[in-house]
């Protein structure tokens, strides 16, 4: 179950979550629950992973936002609302089952970030930079838990959705749904 608009409103900041209108999303085939999760609970901006948030029907996936100091577009699958990120160069890369996994995740990350009293300092010294690991991992396991496949094993090239030259992300670095560079 997606968080609560008004939880995600709490940390992202009034104006900072956008819901889709059931107009937006009615003709998309993707199971209801998900679909009234992006017209309940919204998508939020999230520093550099979300920058703008738009629900556009595109030929092989639906636009859900995307990231332009990034360089990514979110979207998801039809059928089942798998969430992917495109790059501008045809790279795509798994990010969540779901796009209800997908709304959590960015509640978890987003509410970490802003309620961390290290991330902004964790490199001013060793003991911030340790307790700033110790609280990603603490993270990275919440997430872990919440959407197994979006931890993953390393292995998230699907070639299901997206141009055939997909890249396959790290372990850590597809929670936050970064490409590898390999």
């Amino acid at each position: 179950m997606p968080p609560a608009f008004e939880a995600v409103a709490a940390w992202a900041g009034a104006g900072r979550v956008v819901r889709a209108a059931e107009l937006d999303v009615a003709t998309w085939r993707l199971p209801e629950p998900q679909r009234a999760a992006l017209v309940s609970a919204g998508v939020p901006l999230v520093g550099e992973l979300v920058s703008a948030v738009a629900f556009h029907a595109e030929p092989t996936r639906y636009r859900l936002a995307n990231s332009d100091d990034l360089d990514w577009v979110y979207g998801a699958a039809p059928g089942t609302g798998e969430v992917r990120a495109w790059s501008s160069d045809g790279r795509s890369w798994f990010v969540n089952s779901t796009i209800n996994h997908w709304l959590c995740s960015l509640h978890l990350v987003g509410s970490w970030l802003t309620s961390s009293t290290v991330i902004d300092r964790w490199d001013e010294d060793l003991p911030a930079e340790e307790e700033a690991l110790a609280e990603l991992a603490q993270l990275l396991e919440r997430i872990r838990v919440l959407d197994p496949p979006a931890f993953g094993d390393g292995d998230h090239a699907t070639g299901e959705v997206g141009p055939p030259s997909t890249t396959s992300p790290g372990r850590d670095s597809a929670v936050m749904g970064s490409p590898s560079r390999t």
